[in-house]
């Protein structure tokens, strides 16, 4: 089959300039799926790059679903799935393998800029996020939820006496020991799970797609976790413990307040004794 004689040259130029207009990666599939609907009617379209951690999904799940990896010469760029109540036609199956190579360049683009930038957002000491791009994504996050939906939670960490390891056994063994635990961290993290040292002694990861009763149980295996690890710093083996202040997105948040609810169950946390999580009622 022609793809030109189906799709018009015309529409085809409109998506690739629609394409070319943004280097976020949400915004691009939302962009692509909204483009690819009049062509291919759709109830789903996901993105996914296991490499680097995203997972984009517009939509519900439905029974039929078709996958097209995305590759640009040897480099792997992701999969997208489509789904909907009725199956795909082997015409629009060829459609879709087509415009699919549309995304090829933009998505190219976007992983090379999001790689240029990675090395300004990350924290040296921790090498975890910084909160230079937690500030950038977090507002990202909470509109693209918003839009369509999406569970979005905000799980707000502090060491608890963390000053007491500095005075005592100085700054640079302080500075192990927020190494270690971010690396503790990051093994209970999804890969579509965003982890960010947000300044001081204090942490802040992002879930996608997860309930709230899900979180809090992920939460209190951490505080467990880290309670009973004893981490050596400097030959110094050290004991700690933390505190945790978990909320998910309302209608109506806002940055400063999705934040700021996650802040105060944090100090809430600390002032009935520390090595706790505090959880939003639903």
């Amino acid at each position: 089959m022609e793809i030109n004689k189906v799709i018009t040259t015309e529409k085809l130029l409109q998506i690739m300039c629609v394409l070319q207009t943004t280097l976020d990666i949400n915004f691009l599939i939302e962009n692509f799926s909204n483009e690819l609907q009049s062509i291919i009617p759709h109830e789903y379209l996901s993105y996914k790059n296991i490499d680097d951690k995203i997972n984009v999904t517009i939509g519900k799940e439905a029974k039929n679903k078709l996958v097209v990896d995305i590759n640009l010469n040897k480099r792997k760029l992701g999969k997208l799935t489509l789904s909907r109540k009725d199956g795909f036609g082997e015409s629009e199956s060829e459609k879709i393998e087509y415009l699919t190579t549309l995304l090829q360049y933009p998505i190219n683009n976007i992983l090379n800029y999001r790689e240029a930038i990675a090395n300004a957002n990350i924290d040296p000491i921790t090498k975890l996020n910084n909160r230079m791009l937690f500030n950038k994504i977090i507002e990202q996050e909470i509109d693209f939820a918003q839009r369509y939906e999406q569970k979005l939670l905000l799980m707000m960490i502090d060491l608890d006496n963390f000053k007491k390891v500095n005075d005592e056994h100085g700054h640079l063994t302080g500075d192990i020991l927020l190494k270690s635990v971010s690396d503790f961290l990051r093994k209970f993290m999804r890969r579509s799970d965003l982890v960010f040292r947000y300044g001081g002694d204090e942490f802040c990861i992002i879930l996608r797609n997860t309930s709230l009763n899900g979180a809090n149980k992920l939460a209190n295996r951490i505080r467990r976790s880290i309670k009973h690890e004893e981490f050596i710093c400097n030959d110094y083996q050290i004991k700690i413990t933390v505190s945790i202040g978990l909320v998910k997105i309302n209608e109506g948040d806002d940055t400063p307040k999705f934040i700021g609810r996650a802040d105060k169950l944090l100090y809430e946390a600390k002032e009935i004794g520390r090595n706790s999580v505090i959880t939003e009622t639903p």
